[in-house]
């Protein structure tokens, strides 16, 4: 395990070096399962240089809407939207959550060059890419057969629009979106931390900031629950149609299914935060343990306060020790600033608080 106090004096590994992170956007899962509908063709031939999965979230989702709304307003059926407006938000949401993972994706990557993982990990490859490559289409495997199964088991109660939902849009537009957040969001809360404390990195003591060079990461799982916060405010709305006069209902379900997908998440960030603070945590009390003994040497009588004597030709090497001990001592047990904790506990708090709001408006 890499004792951080001893190497990297120049204080660059850990956190500093952004201009080393990397710029490269790497496919996504949902850009390969794009391509399988052609879009992967289509990204090729239009200005820009757009991936396919934003070219196939953005043509089916608008696609989708504009046959729905056409077909609704030609057959007298009245349009959810002027129901319920907030269903406006869902097709936002869904970009987002494509936005969302491919930034997420970009930003790790860059996390792990700050934190120079490659250099630093005797098998950097379980951090550079922690999610397996079967996962995605295991859980759409999973998600697609129950939906449909539970479409063909309802569809004597559907229309037209309600068909094309529930066999289209839900399993082949909505989970992939859904599935691809999903893996990326995990890799960043639960398996990054869960690797990184059983990995070679360690702590890099001589972090300016003082948090062991985890600032990126901590700064990238306070910024992945903030998709998490849009995604319950947009749920929060959708469901309890604030300031909306009409004849809209909101099942009794529909706060205990908010508070348990917020508990949930909530989870994930409490279970990324505790497990980099007790490997911080078993990193600085070995590191501590380790330049102790080494401090004992020089010192006689190491174990009486009273008694011990420091010789003249030792008085530099236990000085030094000493220092060491102090920069190991100042290190924080957590991976992230007073700031930043304080921006995620407040969104943490923002969509239940918004939630129990509107919910008793």
């Amino acid at each position: 395990m890499e004792t951080g106090i001893d190497s990297g004096a120049d204080g660059t590994v850990g956190g500093s070096t952004g201009e080393a992170a990397t710029d490269t956007d790497t496919d996504l899962w949902l850009d390969r399962f794009a391509r399988l509908f052609g879009f992967g063709w289509l990204a090729e031939r239009v200005p820009g240089d757009l991936p396919p999965s934003y070219l196939y979230a953005v043509v089916t989702i608008v696609l989708s809407n504009a046959l729905t709304i056409s077909y609704n307003l030609l057959n007298g059926v009245p349009l959810i939207y002027r129901e319920n407006p907030y269903f406006a938000l869902q097709p936002f949401l869904l970009f987002a959550a494509v936005y969302g993972a491919r930034s997420l994706h970009r930003e790790y990557d860059t996390v792990m060059t700050e934190m120079a993982v490659e250099a630093r990990a005797d098998d950097p490859e379980l951090l550079l890419d922690p999610v397996p490559t079967w996962l995605p289409w295991a859980l759409f495997a999973v998600g697609a057969p129950l939906q449909l199964g539970r479409a063909v088991l309802d569809m004597g109660a559907f229309g037209v629009t309600d068909m094309i939902a529930n066999f289209v849009l839900f399993p082949f537009v909505f989970l992939p979106i859904v599935v691809q957040f999903f893996t990326v969001y995990v890799s960043i809360e639960f398996l990054a931390p869960w690797r990184l404390a059983r990995s070679t990195v360690g702590i890099h003591f001589l972090d300016p900031q003082g948090v062991g060079g985890l600032r990126p990461l901590g700064e990238l799982i306070k910024k992945a629950y903030y998709y998490i916060v849009v995604g319950l405010v947009g749920y929060a709305l959708i469901t309890y149609a604030p300031f909306v006069d009409s004849t809209w209902t909101v099942s009794a379900a529909a706060g205990v299914i908010f508070t348990a997908i917020w508990v949930l998440t909530v989870g994930t960030v409490a279970f990324a935060v505790f497990t980099l603070h007790r490997f911080m945590h078993r990193e600085k009390r070995a590191e501590i343990r380790r330049l102790e003994a080494r401090l004992r040497e020089y010192i006689e009588n190491p174990w009486d306060v009273k008694a011990y004597e420091i010789p003249a030709d030792c008085r530099e090497e236990v000085e030094d020790l000493r220092e060491r001990i102090d920069r190991v001592n100042a290190t924080s047990e957590y991976p992230a600033t007073f700031s930043i904790w304080s921006q995620l506990l407040l969104s943490i708090a923002l969509p239940k608080a918004l939630q129990l709001l509107i919910a008793n408006a």
